[in-house]
């Protein structure tokens, strides 16, 4: 895949992304597992503003060679991850709003 892209084959930035994706596993675990929706909204919120940079990225590495079929790939993929993360705040939000009109002891929930 690395010889496909614009960037080729970086060992330590590629190893330094996958220890980045682990350090920010147990955040994405533990704001799911423990339903906080003010904390949830913001993750979710930086997912979506680092999935644009990420897709963004990818697209302009494309777009400056066109033969790097899968940088387009990796541009694709973002853009639709940031989709469903927004079509999922979407949700979550509803879910949120209806939750605080039935009980308005709830209201601290708003960000």
């Amino acid at each position: 895949m690395g010889a496909n892209s614009k960037y080729g084959i970086a060992t330590g930035w590629q190893r330094e992304i996958g220890f980045w994706n682990l350090a920010i596993l147990p955040i994405l675990i533990g704001v799911n597992l423990k339903y906080d929706y003010y904390f949830l909204k913001i993750v979710v919120i930086s997912l979506i503003v680092g999935g644009l940079g990420f897709g963004t990225n990818h697209l302009l590495g494309f777009i400056e060679d066109g033969s790097k079929t899968i940088s387009l790939i990796g541009a694709v993929e973002n853009y639709l991850l940031v989709l469903f993360w927004i079509i999922g705040l979407g949700i979550e939000s509803s879910k949120n709003r209806l939750i605080k009109k039935a009980h308005p002891m709830f209201d601290f929930l708003t960000l």
